[in-house]
């Protein structure tokens, strides 16, 4: 016996239109099931078939708090931190807002005679150095160069009494990503961190 197409047509119609519906399974991620009626027609074979879909949904990735090695600075989130000895690549960091900070400090190494004449008549090459360049990822251009003003001369701040870090520099741009590369020289550590104002 055979069935005439247009009434095929309409089943393969009526089964793909009714029976779904769409819920949660156990685990959370979304399930999608199909159930199948086909009404009874002589001569032809029934069946009722239910099949599940899984969609995979893709975690939002979030920004853990990190703790600032900076005091005294309430208000300010830490995107990331940054320690070290000598000069490196840092990982990206995205800024959500249209302004953040740039916190650093750094301890040279004290030579006691850092500007002195070597035996052989030529100048001393230890020179503390520190040179933070933002880098704008999308692009790789290199938003500033931050150096610390005055330099880097433990000596000096100690005869002064009057220790500048850590120091900072404020940005009005962001909504991107940035890394730092950062230059170092004759240093016993050092400390970058982007930082963001805390949200209300």
């Amino acid at each position: 016996m055979k069935i005439p197409l247009h009434i095929v047509i309409v089943l393969i119609f009526f089964i793909l239109i009714t029976g779904c519906a769409t819920k949660p399974s156990p685990s959370g991620s979304l399930v999608t099931a199909v159930t199948t009626n086909q009404p009874v027609v002589p001569g032809v074979l029934t069946t009722e078939a239910t099949s599940s879909v899984t969609l995979s949904q893709t975690p939002i990735p979030t920004t853990a708090s990190l703790t600032s090695a900076f005091s005294g600075s309430p208000g300010l989130t830490t995107l990331i931190s940054v320690t070290g000895k000598t000069g490196q690549t840092s990982d990206a960091f995205n800024v959500t807002g249209g302004y953040w900070e740039l916190w650093y400090t750094a301890d040279p190494i004290a030579t006691g005679g850092q500007d002195s004449v070597s035996s052989s008549g030529s100048n001393s090459a230890v020179f503390p150095y520190l040179q933070i360049q933002v880098i704008d990822k999308n692009s790789d251009r290199v938003v500033t160069s931050v150096e610390p003003p005055g330099g880097l001369d433990k000596n000096l701040w100690q005869k002064s009494g009057l220790d500048p870090r850590p120091w900072k520099q404020k940005f009005y741009e962001g909504n991107k990503e940035y890394y730092f590369v950062i230059t170092a020289k004759h240093l016993t550590s050092y400390t970058v961190e982007a930082r963001i104002p805390t949200s209300s």
